[in-house]
């Protein structure tokens, strides 16, 4: 590979990157019109973890922890009382733990199905616990973490999950188009 092909490889991974946290970001305001407080936090976290570097990472699971909090408060009427946004911030640090443990348990993991399925387990596992040691330390309600809840945010993260692995290999698939093939030019 030649050094030009080399530069624009790595500015195509940047080019891609971006789009990509952009584009999360986006689709995170739509995930919290239709979630609301079982935003797919988890299910980002996950993906980041197994698909982009730390810096990438955090800077994709803050932004979509972020627009989800946006869309909250100024959208859907969250209380903006000190409690609310205690637990915001909570939620916040639960992505970002969620995202990192991801990152610890699949270093020595492929991102084929299994790295994928571990991912996810991590993620959810990971941020589930931080969430119910904040409702210790913020006086938390015991019905946020019942059976039932915590299967329905299972089930939407699983579901956004796949739709962001679906969405992953598209835009992988058609940025691997774009590039141009070893000794070709534009």
């Amino acid at each position: 590979m030649s050094f030009k092909t080399k530069v624009e490889t790595t500015a195509n991974a940047r080019m891609a990157t971006g789009i990509w946290i952009a584009l999360v970001a986006t689709l995170s305001v739509a995930g919290s019109l239709a979630f609301a407080c079982a935003a797919p936090l988890a299910a980002i976290a996950a993906l980041a973890g197994a698909k982009m570097d730390r810096t990438s990472g955090v800077v994709l699971v803050s932004l979509a922890w972020l627009t989800n909090q946006i869309v909250g408060f100024t959208l859907l009427g969250y209380p903006q009382t000190a409690d609310a946004f205690a637990w915001g911030a909570a939620i916040g640090a639960a992505s970002v733990v969620a995202f990192l443990a991801v990152k610890s348990v699949t270093a020595s993991l492929s991102s084929g199905p299994v790295g994928l399925v571990v991912s996810l387990a991590a993620s959810f596992t990971a941020y589930e616990l931080c969430l119910a040691l904040a409702g210790v330390l913020l006086a938390g309600s015991a019905e946020a973490f019942s059976l039932d809840v915590i299967a329905r945010v299972l089930a939407v993260n699983f579901i956004a999950f796949i739709g962001l692995l679906a969405l992953h290999h598209l835009a992988t698939a058609l940025l691997a188009g774009a590039t141009p093939a070893e000794g070709t030019t534009r």
